[in-house]
């Protein structure tokens, strides 16, 4: 247990940067350790792209460079019914599994680790309120929230500051985290590690899977109201990784078949064109803000 495996974890649960909140719902972190493929040029294939300052494009700068930007105004695609997904993943690789809760999988938390990280936050929720902010105690291995819906843009900020350090979300020293982390440390060195209870594992509760399908499922219909297709597609599972070494994202839902035109509308209903900071507002942020704020993670409720 480490101070960036808190800061993953408040990333996934809604801590803010640039008014949108990180909500992989678990594929953040997947995907931040797979490698990802480059586009290769062909031989013979033209000179090298290059950007505003004269130097090379790499193969991803290249390939989103040559995309044509999408104009207001552009005529919307009709709404298309959202196709049935393929045929879900079962065992390990079905969406009701948690790894962290199954003692024979490779990433079981075991009880101690668990009760080690809820005195660790246990200390976190201490500190935070001392310096004015509630800190909501949260299991990782459920991906729970930290931080309370309702703020501002502006206490959202403050908060992950007083949680992070100063320099959040630029640095990750200071802060509550640091101080928990350090008197964990400290306990650990002096043979007697925190702990706290650990509440007994709910069947009823969703899994982290589970919590990410249905945030997919948001993103899917709102993509399919603007006409688009918007591919079902499980991160935890290979079966749905694209066998195309040539795409620049190996697993996701933009359909394979669009041209580069209609990957741009595409695009930009999916993500939108939001401002950043305190200008971001999700109702610009496409159908992925949308679903971002509709799950309560953005922190603007």
């Amino acid at each position: 247990m480490n101070l960036q495996r808190i800061a993953a974890v408040v990333a996934i649960s809604g801590a803010v940067i640039g008014g949108a909140s990180i909500v992989a719902l678990g594929a953040a972190a997947y995907a931040a350790n797979q490698p990802q493929p480059e586009r290769v040029a062909e031989p013979g294939a033209g000179p090298v792209a290059v950007g505003d300052d004269g130097e090379p494009l790499d193969a991803t700068e290249s390939y989103l460079a040559s995309l044509p930007k999408v104009e207001p105004g552009v005529p919307t695609p009709p709404p298309q019914e959202p196709k049935a997904p393929p045929k879900p993943g079962t065992g390990t690789m079905a969406a009701s599994y948690n790894p962290y809760l199954e003692p024979s999988d490779p990433d079981y938390v075991t009880m101690e680790e668990r009760s080690e990280y809820l005195g660790v936050q246990e200390l976190i929720r201490q500190c935070m309120a001392e310096r004015g902010y509630e800190y909501r105690i949260a299991r990782w291995w459920l991906e729970e929230n930290s931080q309370p819906v309702g703020l501002d843009f502006e206490t959202s900020v403050l908060w992950g500051q007083a949680l992070l350090g100063p320099d959040h979300p630029y640095s990750l020293e200071g802060g509550c985290g640091t101080e928990a982390e350090a008197a964990a440390e400290a306990a650990r060195a002096a043979g007697t590690p925190l702990s706290a209870p650990v509440p007994p594992d709910d069947p009823d509760l969703p899994t982290p899977r589970e919590k990410w399908l249905g945030f997919q499922d948001d993103v899917r219909r709102c993509m399919a109201d603007k006409g688009f297709e918007y591919l079902y597609f499980e991160w935890w599972n290979p079966a749905y990784l694209t066998p195309d070494p040539m795409d620049v994202d190996p697993q996701d839902a933009m359909p394979d078949d669009l041209t580069p035109e209609q990957e741009a509308e595409w695009a930009l209903a999916e993500g939108g064109d939001a401002g950043t900071g305190s200008a971001y507002r999700w109702e610009d942020a496409g159908c992925y803000g949308y679903a971002v704020h509709v799950n309560g993670r953005d922190a603007m409720h």
